[in-house]
């Protein structure tokens, strides 16, 4: 989310990806559909989003 705060929204989906699928969590998702959302990266907050196995309430919520 500090990416997301200081400009730089598209560095934090460039380390979301790099991070290996099995550390990925609630807590790394909804960061970095913020900082999409910070950054106006809609289309790949939608991408990223749609990845996504196991939508949460938080997720969800995050994208509305």
């Amino acid at each position: 989310n500090a990416f997301a705060v200081n400009g730089m929204g598209t560095q934090a989906v460039e380390l979301y990806r790099e991070m290996p699928n099995n550390l990925r969590d609630y807590v790394s998702q909804i960061c970095v559909l913020n900082a999409c959302s910070h950054a106006g990266l809609l289309h790949e907050a939608r991408t990223i989003f749609n990845e996504i196995s196991l939508k949460t309430e938080s997720i969800i919520t995050t994208m509305v």
